[in-house]
């Protein structure tokens, strides 16, 4: 596609702990919060799981479970629903593997989904996003053998919307980034094909139903975490701490 990314990761300059409790409680408790605290509560999870993994923040390559591990925990932890999700089961099970989550939050007294992927850029370098990345078997043309990362199928009118998920790591799970999202890992499926090189996609209403039963096991566990300091520390414990060091 003619779409490739020029990512740069958001980047949290100051937390305000108090500011971020006071939603986190309101979201343990099933109350509903503003479309502004979505994005600012959303944008700063993602940004701490980011920077648990890589400090850099330049380099997210098969972290994709760690990153679902941390998320999940945290999560859990407050009590807000939270489901997990696998490209090979909700997906395609010949499709590049990657794990991510769907969040519940109520926004405003309406239950919204947002898709939380921490790691979705390492399938956007410009060289695993071309069409000579396509490898057909020498013996069969109508099977792929590899096809391009994810991000060379990502449509030119969906430039935004990746980018606001690959900044990010989240977006609000609609019909139209759902599609935008599955379709990009459904195109890199293997196997036989009698159009191998045209683009596929499935609709909308299927991507959401799929991404609705996930089921995933989290590969890294609350107590791993922990141990290498890798967990997202809930906002209330942080700020309880603060006034018992103050």
């Amino acid at each position: 596609m003619d779409y490739i990314v020029d990512f740069k990761p958001y980047i949290a300059t100051e937390i305000d702990v108090d500011y971020y409790a006071d939603i986190e409680r309101r979201i343990s408790h099933g109350e509903a919060i503003t479309e502004n605290e979505v994005d600012n509560f959303l944008r700063i999870i993602i940004y701490q799981t980011r920077k648990n993994i890589n400090p850099n923040l330049d380099n997210f390559d098969y972290k994709c479970d760690l990153a679902q591990s941390i998320i999940g925990n945290y999560f859990e932890e407050i009590h807000c629903p939270i489901t997990h999700c696998s490209t090979l089961r909700a997906i395609s099970s010949k499709a590049v593997g990657h794990n991510f989550s769907i969040v519940t939050l109520n926004v405003e007294g309406e239950q919204r989904p947002y898709l939380l992927d921490a790691t979705y850029i390492q399938f956007f370098r410009p060289e695993n996003c071309q069409f000579n990345k396509y490898f057909l078997d020498p013996n069969n043309p109508y099977e792929v053998l590899i096809a391009p990362d994810p991000g060379y199928f990502i449509k030119k009118e969906n430039q935004e919307a990746a980018d606001f998920l690959l900044c990010n790591g989240y977006i609000e799970l609609t019909p139209e980034y759902a599609k935008m999202y599955g379709d990009s890992f459904y195109n890199t499926k293997q196997g036989i094909d009698p159009y191998p090189l045209d683009f596929k996609e499935m609709p909308a209403s299927m991507y959401l139903k799929m991404f609705e039963k996930g089921d995933e096991t989290l590969s890294t566990s609350k107590e791993k975490l922990m141990y290498k300091n890798l967990n997202i520390q809930t906002f209330n414990e942080q700020k309880n701490i603060g006034r018992s060091l103050g």
